[in-house]
């Protein structure tokens, strides 16, 4: 049986542990750099504050790490997340494959939405690269989403809520 996790955003340290107070099993968090809310970046005191609080309530930090980076962005990408690894948050969200063959620590690895996550075979192909969690696109039912899960073994998030973005999920031409 697998239980379902009640994920939330957190905006900055002040919603997360808001977020977690109120029940949320986990959140997550944009750092400084390389997250898509560029103005919700937060520092790796506040992260590390965050995941301090969260783990006392058995919540989960993931970081969003989930920007497509520049070849002279690579090296600060990789000592976010090192640092990240050192505050012992929980999972970093991705979009770009260049992580994936970075030297990083073995932190958790998730999929964003970003990464166009529409078909079952996306979904297998994603597994294979040792992703653990797939963030599926907010635009598919429950329905839609069976064969995403007879297709893997990998955990899969679904958005329960719409989102006030007009782009469709992992097709975001206007960031």
């Amino acid at each position: 049986m697998k239980l379902l996790e009640l994920l939330a955003p957190a905006k900055d340290l002040q919603t997360g542990i808001a977020a977690i107070t109120h029940g949320a099993d986990a959140v997550y968090i944009a750092a400084e750099k390389f997250g898509a809310r560029e103005k919700a970046g937060n520092s790796i005191e506040d992260i590390k504050k965050l995941v301090n609080f969260a783990h006392q309530y058995f919540a989960r930090v993931y970081v969003t790490v989930n920007t497509i980076l520049y070849d002279d962005e690579l090296e600060n990408a990789k000592e976010l997340i090192h640092a990240l690894y050192n505050a012992h948050v929980d999972a970093i969200i991705i979009q770009d494959f260049a992580i994936l063959s970075m030297d990083i620590p073995p932190i958790a690895i998730h999929a964003s939405t970003q990464m166009h996550n529409i078909s079952p075979e996306k979904v297998k192909f994603l597994e294979h690269c040792g992703i653990e969690r797939i963030v599926l696109p907010r635009e598919l039912s429950m329905h839609e989403i069976a064969p995403f899960r007879e297709s893997t073994t990998a955990e899969l998030e679904f958005f329960i809520h719409g989102a006030l973005c007009v782009c469709y999920s992992g097709q975001c031409y206007l960031s």
